[in-house]
């Protein structure tokens, strides 16, 4: 099963003729997946499909979907600005294109240009001082500059004094950061971050799962006062990958005497 992800338009809605003008055709094509629902609008107003109105979605290859709107016996009030907006569980994009039959010089409605929020890299976690500090960080391409949102099991992520939401430009790539500073087991949950700007909507989640019971030390209990230490964490455990990529080692660091017994 491959891996899903929001819509982003790999061609931009473009208008052709057919039959001298009687009927007009707006393409573009998206890739998403799972398969997008797709809605067009004029102005505000949705379009519905009728007897002279079609809107055709097709898998042309996989994850890549055409997308048509046609207008048959075409009339002067079909002109306006037209919007197709296709959506997901992972997010939203939309675009816009606009019919104009009137005189050059009057006024048009402004047509939205850009690129949707798209993850380029998806949240990861990163450890820092033992875990005692944890940052969630992303990339995404968009343009203009989204709005940043994140949430933990549903609920907005408010910045305070340990908890900080960072934003980096690079051309049109934004490396989004969200600091964790003294974590603590009330930090667990599934986190969301939810990126929007004129053109769309995507987000992405990731989990922070702790687990206290995961690892037990026992040591002497009858050890006599002075000769032995209880045994105590002086580093979390915490997660890397080997240098090649092929494990996952979990380590962490304790004190105790005598030497205790270890149980993952």
């Amino acid at each position: 099963m491959g891996e899903n992800f929001a819509p982003s338009f790999t061609q931009k809605p473009k208008l052709r003729q057919e039959d001298d003008g009687n009927k007009l055709i707006f393409d573009c094509q998206l890739s998403a997946s799972p398969k997008p629902e797709i809605e067009w609008y004029r102005g505000d107003v949705q379009v519905k499909e009728s007897q002279r109105i079609k809107i055709n979605v097709k898998e042309c290859s996989k994850n890549i979907h055409d997308v048509q709107l046609i207008l048959d016996d075409v009339e002067e009030e079909d002109a306006g600005l037209y919007k197709v907006k296709a959506k997901n569980k992972y997010g939203e994009v939309s675009a816009s294109i606009n019919l104009n039959f009137s005189p050059v010089d009057e006024p048009q409605e402004r047509q939205i240009d850009g690129i949707a929020p798209t993850f380029s890299q998806k949240p990861v976690i990163k450890q820092e001082e033992g875990g005692k500090h944890i940052k969630f960080e992303c990339r995404i391409l968009a343009e203009p500059k989204p709005a940043i949102t994140w949430y933990r099991d549903g609920l907005k992520v408010q910045e305070s004094a340990r908890c900080k939401v960072s934003i980096e430009k690079d051309e049109k790539y934004f490396f989004i950061t969200l600091s964790l500073a003294n974590v603590t087991v009330q930090d667990a949950g599934k986190y969301k971050i939810t990126a929007k700007n004129e053109l769309g909507e995507s987000n992405a989640t990731i989990s922070l799962n702790f687990d206290s019971s995961f690892m037990m030390l026992t040591g002497d209990e009858e050890a006599p006062a002075g000769d032995g230490v209880k045994p105590t964490f002086t580093e979390r455990p915490v997660i890397r990958q080997s240098e090649d990529g092929s494990s996952v080692i979990f380590s962490c660091r304790c004190v105790g005497s005598p030497k205790p017994t270890v149980i993952w």
